[in-house]
């Protein structure tokens, strides 16, 4: 039993910078196209796009309901305690892009993660924007968790959340062999705010199963919402 244990823990160490980086690259991506969806993309196409009261002008997206102004910073956005519950263990880790603030958007992209080397992989991880593009985010993070690795993970369940915000929907997917970590991914929106929680573990890990981590992830989303003013 120990032997066998010993043996198989390379995959999951082996996918947790394939994980991770192919994270961060999508987190990077959207944020680079809410700016150019906040900003309205560069000169050339803003001038020569057509006046909104012109024939055949696509008609404005319509304000948010809600306007969140205050943000903490990005390892206050869970409880400690809710992190001491769902992710025992972990320390945060706040990202070169979690106090960045810039015209109309704010972002907080903090994480928490075990130890390398500890023997477990859990990383509990929050992409929060605020901006005017919030619903536009939201569309894309909810069709990503979709999609986006159907190649290498099997989507185990997809469902609409009720009760927290105006729009939320949990992911939850286990990578295909010879990788061996899951992942439950609540997306969320409200307002102006738009955000991801995601809870990564070990799939052979014992004491964690998918309905464990998807209410893991709601209860940390429900703390980052209640965290904005």
């Amino acid at each position: 039993m120990n032997g066998a244990r010993t043996t198989g823990r390379p995959r999951g160490a082996g996918a947790r910078p394939w994980l991770i980086a192919g994270g961060a690259l999508l987190a990077v991506g959207a944020i680079v196209g809410v700016v150019v969806a906040v900003s309205g993309g560069d000169g050339e196409s803003a001038a020569s796009a057509k006046p909104s009261g012109a024939p055949g002008a696509a008609a404005p997206p319509a304000p948010p309901k809600k306007s969140f102004t205050k943000v903490p910073e990005g390892c206050g956005l869970i409880k400690p305690s809710t992190v001491a519950r769902i992710a025992p263990g972990t320390q945060c880790k706040p990202s070169q892009f979690d106090n960045a603030t810039m015209a109309a958007m704010i972002t907080r992209m903090p994480s928490w993660e075990t130890p390398f080397g500890t023997g477990q992989m859990l990383r509990l991880s929050v992409n929060l924007t605020v901006s005017p593009a919030a619903s536009g985010m939201y569309d894309m993070h909810k069709r990503s968790a979709l999609e986006a690795l159907k190649k290498v993970r099997t989507i185990t369940d997809s469902r609409p959340v009720s009760g927290l915000g105006e729009d939320a929907y949990v992911v939850h997917g286990v990578d295909k062999d010879p990788m061996d970590l899951a992942e439950a991914q609540v997306i969320v929106r409200d307002g102006n705010a738009e955000f991801t929680v995601s809870l990564t573990y070990d799939a052979r890990a014992a004491g964690r199963n998918q309905q464990q981590a998807e209410d893991a992830a709601i209860a940390a989303a429900r703390d980052v919402l209640g965290s904005l003013g």
